[in-house]
C-alpha cells in the first residue's frame, strides 16, 4: 500500500505516519511525506497511490487545492483522499474556496465527507 501525506509540521508528519501505519497493520505500507501543495502534485504525477491523506493549512496551499487538482487532474483518487486536520472551522475553509473560484456550496458539501478532525 502507498499513501501520500500532506503535513507541513514535522512532529505531526510523524505521528500520523505512525498512526497511519497502526491502522493499516499488518499492511506492508509506504508513507511518502511532503510539506506543500506543489510537492504533493509532483508525487502524484509520478505515483500511483491507494490513500492521501491531507492537512488543511500548509504550505503553498491548503489541502483544499489538492483536492481540487485531484478532480480535475485524478478523479478516480478523490474517493481515496481524506483530510485529517486540527482545523474544525468549515467556515473559514468555505472562504478560502471562494476566493479560488470554485463554486463554494457543491465544493464545501463534498468536502464535508472528506473531513476527519484531529
Amino acid at each position: 500500500m502507498r499513501v501520500l501525506l500532506l503535513e507541513d509540521e514535522a512532529t505531526l508528519q510523524r505521528a500520523t505516519s505512525r498512526m497511519i501505519r497502526r491502522t493499516f497493520s499488518p499492511t506492508e505500507i509506504t508513507i511518502d511525506v511532503v510539506d506543500s501543495v506543489p510537492k504533493a502534485v509532483a508525487m502524484l504525477q509520478h505515483f500511483a497511490y491507494d490513500l492521501v491523506v491531507s492537512d488543511f493549512n500548509v504550505n503553498g496551499g491548503t489541502g483544499g487545492d489538492l483536492l481540487i487538482w485531484i478532480r480535475a487532474n485524478r478523479p478516480h483518487m478523490v474517493e481515496r483522499f481524506v483530510f485529517f486536520s486540527g482545523a474544525n472551522h468549515l467556515d473559514l475553509w468555505h472562504n478560502k474556496i471562494i476566493a479560488k473560484g470554485v463554486d463554494p456550496s457543491e465544493f464545501v458539501e463534498k468536502l464535508r465527507g472528506y473531513v476527519t478532525v484531529a
